[in-house]
């Protein structure tokens, strides 16, 4: 099994919190023996979109807003807009703090005249699967 023939299947972020790509959702794994606070969030495809775009593309640099609005929202046929891209990322930060992601997950941030968003790498960690056809 290579490396090469790894699909990603979602992301760990931190220790506790897990990204479901095919279910559209995050789970913080130490709230799901806890009842308080919210342990899964289920989000919108274009929201989960837009989350899963970051974390592919924001590792550490800046991702520009016009970047995002085209291939998070144009590619799929949605009509863009500065105004939607903020209400969606005022969402999705909204939804990571019910689950405790820190405020400072997701930085809004402008570099040699890009706005957009930043992620710290460090803090995520992808997470792969081998499909059981192809070993």
């Amino acid at each position: 099994m290579d490396r090469q023939s790894a699909k990603i299947y979602g992301y760990r972020i931190e220790p506790d919190i897990q990204v479901d790509i095919a279910q559209n959702r995050i789970i913080n794994i130490t709230q799901l023996t806890n009842e308080k606070g919210k342990s899964v969030v289920k989000l919108r495809k274009t929201m989960m979109r837009l989350f899963i775009y970051l974390l592919e593309n924001a590792n550490g640099k800046v991702v520009g807003n016009e970047e995002i609005l085209t291939n998070v929202w144009d590619k799929y046929g949605l009509s863009s807009s500065s105004q939607r891209l903020w209400q969606v990322m005022r969402c999705l930060r909204n939804n990571l703090a019910k689950l405790g992601i820190a405020e400072d997950f997701i930085i809004r941030a402008e570099k040699d005249h890009v706005r957009g968003f930043y992620i710290n790498k460090d803090r995520v960690t992808p997470i792969y699967y081998f499909d059981a056809k192809n070993l």
